[in-house]
């Protein structure tokens, strides 16, 4: 269920599920696109968050490699 809070400073938050959050790769602080659709909305994440998670993971994947060689 995503829910729609209000913080004391009048800011609108919206909160995922975890596991949610997780499939899609999701980390504290990204940006994401509201899009209207005519049955609701899409959400789309940002292309700077895009790059900088293509980055992240490549990384990972690279100290994986060498950890795996050890």
């Amino acid at each position: 269920m995503v829910k729609i809070q209000k913080l004391p400073s009048g800011q609108l938050v919206i909160t995922i599920p975890k596991l949610l959050a997780e499939y899609e790769n999701l980390r504290k602080g990204m940006e994401m696109e509201f899009k209207k659709h005519k049955d609701g909305f899409i959400l789309e994440l940002s292309k700077r968050n895009k790059v900088s998670q293509e980055l992240e993971n490549s990384k990972f994947s690279s100290k994986k490699k060498k950890g795996g060689a050890n």
